[in-house]
């Protein structure tokens, strides 16, 4: 045992603890966070059907309050090759030195992930931890647009629209209604050893069952007729506009090159402005022959993130892992979620 052991209980949360950890979020997070409030859209982000939940706790063994607190997302259900987003991370002041990160080893340590991975770390506070503490990979997310033809932009705020690129081969894009047609078509098995390996219960549970968010997933075929790959969309409403979120891409990466003329498709749509898609670790051409423009640190045009409330700012997110070979996108973690 350490010193850690001798003052606190570190351990994965019960279904008791339910209470206690929304009213920690609420008093020592932020209030009114959704988490804190929410208890429906808790229990179906973070309790299991054993009665665990997903939060990795550090209980203080004489007053037996939570002192921290890291929660995590489970990107599948298969033991052997599971890999875990981190979600809210809390050390209340006045705590051992590095509790925060002891709790994030272990909860590594107790979960038995393969790889532990992060989205949406603060650069000036989290990010020198996990680099220097944890030795995880950090990068920020790569931000990319395609625009619509529209003049009148009330989202984003265009100064120079972008050279717009030829793409090249296509590739056919079909609708997947349900999880059934997608086991049909997809086998999520071939990308077992992807970091993170997303399995057919999270795709289901993260997107085709969300209570309050509605996606819209597609596959690309390959030369073949294959479904090899999956897009997965969201419409974010804005007054009488709409930009869509292109959150998650699973699958093989190279299809994505030829997915432009599905794209401008979509935004043939008079109200649509644009799609945006953060992304890490895909290979930037693949993106950009797909149509899209890179939005730079020193671009004058801005593609908001924030909608709840709608803030006009470009946004970074940054990202870490256990493993240097590890892709990202908006709807990992907890970063496509309603606030």
């Amino acid at each position: 045992m350490s010193n850690y052991d001798d003052k606190y209980e570190i351990r994965i949360a019960r279904e008791s603890d339910i209470a206690d950890i929304m009213l920690f979020i609420e008093k020592y997070w932020k209030p009114g966070h959704i988490m804190a409030r929410n208890r429906a859209l808790f229990e179906y982000e973070f309790l299991e059907e054993d009665g665990t939940v997903n939060f990795a706790l550090a209980i203080d063994r004489e007053k037996g309050t939570i002192e921290g607190l890291n929660g995590f997302l489970k990107a599948s259900h298969d033991r052997e090759h599971l890999d875990i987003w981190g979600s809210i991370w809390k050390v209340l002041d006045g705590n051992m030195v590095m509790l925060g990160a002891e709790i994030t080893r272990r909860r590594d340590m107790l979960t038995g992930c393969r790889c532990g991975l992060g989205v949406g770390d603060n650069p000036k506070t989290a990010i020198p931890v996990l680099r220097t503490m944890l030795k995880r990979y950090t990068a920020k997310m790569s931000h990319f647009y395609m625009l619509s033809a529209i003049e009148e932009f009330k989202i984003a705020k265009i100064v120079e629209r972008p050279r717009k690129i030829k793409t090249g081969k296509q590739f056919s894009v079909i609708k997947l209604n349900n999880i059934e047609e997608l086991g049909e078509r997809f086998t999520c098995e071939n990308f077992i050893e992807t970091r993170p390996y997303k399995d057919l219960w999270y795709i289901n549970h993260r997107y085709f069952m969300h209570p309050i968010y509605k996606y819209a997933v597609y596959g690309i075929e390959d030369e073949q007729g294959v479904v090899n790959a999956l897009i997965v969309l969201r419409n974010q409403d804005y007054k009488d506009r709409v930009a869509i979120r292109f959150v998650d891409y699973i699958g093989e990466a190279r299809l994505l090159s030829g997915t432009g003329q599905f794209f401008e498709g979509l935004l043939k749509d008079s109200k649509c402005e644009y799609v945006d898609f953060y992304c890490f670790g895909l290979e930037e051409d693949y993106v950009r022959n797909a149509g899209f423009t890179l939005l730079t640190d020193n671009d004058h045009n801005i593609i908001p993130n924030y909608f709840s409330p709608f803030c006009q700012e470009n946004i970074d997110i940054w990202v870490d892992s256990s493993d240097f070979n590890s892709v990202f996108f908006k709807a990992d973690a907890d970063q496509d979620r309603p606030n």
